[in-house]
């Protein structure tokens, strides 16, 4: 493949028709939160609210009516992730345990119940923030009280699932979402692509445990998301390594973006507005293209982590370059391993069979 034929692969994306109503849903239902609380002051409480409101970010794609009765099993998951996040997050050994538990379990009930981006992303990053927010001072955390954050992401999850679902009490919005194909129930599917994505997922995610295990107890989630939205997709060779080169140029794209917030950080409702637009653009771009999903997400999660704090935004780019590295370098030597093993294979097949006595 030419070079401009790969350059032009990196950056195509044809948006879903009317992409930007499940964009603007998402930027209200994961600004909301945090203007609220900001209101009264409470701005750091809020960005916690939008981690559980970012349940808004899966299935963007179906009729209301088919969300508002799939959701709550993904806000399920999201609190479970961040209980176990939570329970786990004072020990090294038993936070990368819990954590690569998270993602291996996450991954397969994404890819057998068909749920789509972002896939296990999510509840990973979701039960790796809050473990590291809440755990000792001592320990690099930020010792935060365990139930207020659970109460807090759980009131974020419930508002998310308002902003859905809400709008069906009008009869207009009804009448249309009628219209849309949906299916209440959750098919289980588990074909021979979805045997391989897990494998190589399940592989990656060991070794990404085991590196994070030399970085200490807060780069395990990260190192995670990129090993995540590198293979959870697709079992092809040539469109995995092209994710993780859209991975990889988008991650740093994005610690570009979050690099300006380090000569202008935004505080109050302007820290709410740029959050609100970086989801729109998450979602607008979600099932286009890879590499400027994670252009926008990249800023976004650095914003929600650190809270409007200057200094833990300073901290958060210089990790989380090192951590996407690092997971895009164990998504490499999984693909480049299957890539070699599947030569093999296909070379031993090619060989010829020489007759005894020929």
């Amino acid at each position: 493949m030419s070079a401009a034929r790969i350059a032009r692969a990196l950056v195509y994306f044809a948006p879903a028709p009317r992409a930007w109503v499940p964009a603007i849903q998402a930027a209200i239902a994961v600004a909301g939160p945090p203007a609220v609380f900001a209101a009264f002051g409470q701005l750091r409480l809020g960005l916690l609210a939008a981690f559980g409101a970012l349940i808004v970010l899966y299935l963007s794609g179906q009729s209301r009516r088919e969300r508002a009765a799939k959701l709550p099993v993904i806000a399920v998951g999201f609190l479970v992730g961040t209980v176990i996040g939570i329970s786990t997050g004072g020990s090294l050994p038993t936070s990368l345990l819990a954590m690569g538990i998270v993602a291996v379990v996450f991954s397969y009930v994404s890819l057998a119940f068909d749920v789509g981006p972002p896939g296990a992303i999510f509840p990973v990053l979701t039960a790796g923030s809050m473990g590291q927010l809440t755990a000792p001072v001592s320990m690099g955390g930020g010792g935060v009280d365990p139930l207020i954050v659970v109460s807090v992401v759980a009131l974020g999850v419930v508002t998310g699932y308002i902003v859905i679902v809400a709008p069906l009490a009008l009869r207009r919005v009804r009448v249309d979402d009628a219209k849309l194909p949906h299916d209440y129930r959750w098919t289980y599917s588990w074909g021979p692509d979805s045997v391989r994505i897990f494998a190589r997922l399940t592989v990656a995610i060991v070794l990404a445990v085991l590196a994070s295990s030399s970085l200490g107890l807060h780069h395990v989630g990260w190192v995670l998301l990129a090993v995540i939205s590198i293979l959870q997709k697709d079992s092809d060779l040539h469109l995995g390594t092209l994710r993780m080169a859209q991975r990889l140029i988008g991650t740093a794209l994005g610690v570009c973006i979050a690099l300006i917030f380090m000569l202008w950080i935004p505080e109050g409702f302007a820290l709410v507005a740029v959050v609100g637009g970086l989801v729109f653009g998450f979602v607008f771009f979600i099932r286009s293209n890879l590499m400027f999903t994670l252009m926008v997400v990249t800023p976004m999660a650095l914003l929600l982590v650190a809270g409007g704090s200057r200094p833990l935004l300073e901290a958060s780019i210089g990790t989380r370059i090192i951590d996407t590295v690092v997971g895009g370098a164990v998504a490499a030597t999984v693909l480049t391993t299957v890539a070699v093993s599947s030569r093999w294979k296909l070379s031993g097949n090619r060989t010829p069979n020489v007759k005894k006595g020929a």
